[in-house]
């Protein structure tokens, strides 16, 4: 897999760059189709923060964590992923759909350029944008994107009804769907 590994506001040395790469690179264990990896690094007085962002054939994943060392807050983020990528597959492995879906390489549950457009930085007003390209998921694989990313809403075309839906985490730990009339 190809790690990036870049810093915001801190200059990467190669042990840590090193060490980002390797860890980052053990995750691809558990779906042969990851392809890509960025590893985002920052510092904000002690605070030292990792984001990683995982890319493959039909796998988008994030995570990041913080910690007071920035080789500590890497441990902790690929720790966070290894174990969302594990509950994910052992969640699926029942899940199968015929001989041609694998789930090492699941379908792409998310895809977009994912950029973000800024906004006013009034109060009360929109302060960012995101555009991005939706797939047809049934309901279970947009719960399973949903856990990958680890967000608390989803936004997917429902497979079985062809309307935009909005998933999402109710206080009780369960999930609801928005489904809008027109």
């Amino acid at each position: 897999m190809q790690v990036q590994v870049r810093g915001k506001g801190v200059v990467i040395t190669d042990a840590l760059r090193a060490y980002a790469d390797k860890k980052v690179n053990k995750l691809s264990k558990h779906f042969a189709a990851l392809h890509a990896a960025t590893v985002t690094q920052s510092i904000s007085g002690k605070e030292h923060r990792v984001e990683v962002q995982l890319e493959g054939d039909g796998i988008l994943l994030r995570g990041e964590d913080r910690a007071e060392d920035m080789y500590v807050a890497i441990d902790r983020v690929v720790d966070k992923l290894e174990r969302r990528m594990s509950k994910y597959k052992e969640r699926h492995k029942w899940h199968h759909r015929g001989a041609h879906h694998d789930h090492d390489s699941p379908r792409r549950m998310a895809v977009g350029d994912d950029t973000d457009e800024p906004e006013d930085t009034d109060e009360g007003k929109v302060l960012r944008r995101k555009r991005f390209a939706i797939k047809p998921l049934t309901e279970l694989e947009a719960v399973a994107q949903m856990e990958l990313l680890s967000h608390d809403f989803f936004v997917f075309e429902n497979a079985d009804t062809n309307q935009v839906s909005v998933l999402y985490r109710r206080a009780d730990g369960n999930y609801g769907i928005l489904e809008p009339e027109r």
